[in-house]
């Protein structure tokens, strides 16, 4: 009865790995295969909580920061992740609380609101902190 168990447990961590795709849960559903094993040998239910949690802990450990890199290395890096950290040149007055400033970056203006709700007045010089929507939210460069 418990190896009946333990494979449910095994095809429903696969089914939230598949939905997922986050190498979070494939790691239990071989833990869970390890104590199907040990339940079908006839082991105690201890050791097969035993095997389930050591197995899907020392696999999860071991391998998935493998697998990360496997998987980050297909991944290209979009033209916003590269905006951050950047320098860019206030264009109209920012005003967080009034929900106005633009920056020009790279010859393109952006919308920009300040990181601290500072107002950052034309012609400074900012560094791009993060990208929200449309948005460059901005820190003074002076800082």
């Amino acid at each position: 009865m418990m190896t009946i168990l333990w494979l449910v447990i095994v095809a429903v961590m696969l089914i939230i790995e598949i939905f997922t795709l986050g190498l979070t849960t494939i790691w239990f559903s071989l833990g869970a295969v390890s104590a199907a094993i040990a339940a079908g040998l006839g082991a105690p239910l201890w050791i097969q909580f035993v095997l389930f949690t050591c197995v899907s802990v020392i696999i999860m450990v071991l391998v998935r920061p493998f697998a990360m890199k496997c998987i980050d290395k297909n991944r290209t890096k979009t033209n916003i992740e590269e905006v951050v950290g950047e320098q860019a040149e206030v264009i109209e007055n920012i005003k967080n609380q009034k929900e106005q400033g633009k920056v020009r970056f790279r010859g393109v203006e952006w919308m920009a609101r300040s990181v601290d709700g500072t107002e950052i007045p034309i012609g400074e010089m900012v560094t791009v902190e993060s990208v929200s929507g449309v948005k460059l939210i901005v820190r003074s460069a002076a800082e």
